[in-house]
């Protein structure tokens, strides 16, 4: 394949895909996917806004695959795709949810929610001071 690089070490193999600049580790106990995440390789970098309100548009459900029954809980493709289409992709006719980057908006949620419980308690604080 065009722009893919394989390394073996030790057994494992490591792919590295510069194209779509994602990568791959096979072997050791368990398998893991790391995509690279350097800043080297990034352009055009943007704070995260409005996280919490856009994660409040997602609703985690239960559901059961219809093909073995399997219980399962999670968010549906189709609401994600609406608020973060960058987290989804299609193959083979069906959507896919890279649960993996849906970390960073819930990280700049968590920011975003203790600077409002910090205004909220200094407020508190300045009410009860007067």
């Amino acid at each position: 394949m065009a722009g893919i690089k394989g390394f073996v070490f030790s057994g494992a193999l490591l792919l590295a895909s510069f194209g779509s600049v994602a990568s791959a580790e096979a072997g050791g106990i368990g398998n893991r996917c790391c995509p690279f995440s350097d800043e080297r390789l990034k352009q055009n970098i943007q704070p995260l806004q409005g996280a919490t309100e856009k994660l409040l548009e997602l609703h985690g459900v239960s559901y059961e695959f219809k093909r073995d029954g399997k219980k399962d809980v999670g968010l549906l493709a189709q609401d994600v795709e609406k608020v973060y289409p960058e987290l989804v992709v299609e193959k083979e006719g069906y959507k896919q949810l890279d649960y993996e980057k849906l970390t960073a908006p819930l990280i700049e949620a968590v920011r975003e929610l203790n600077g409002r419980i910090a205004n909220l308690e200094a407020k508190t604080a300045a009410k009860h001071t007067h």
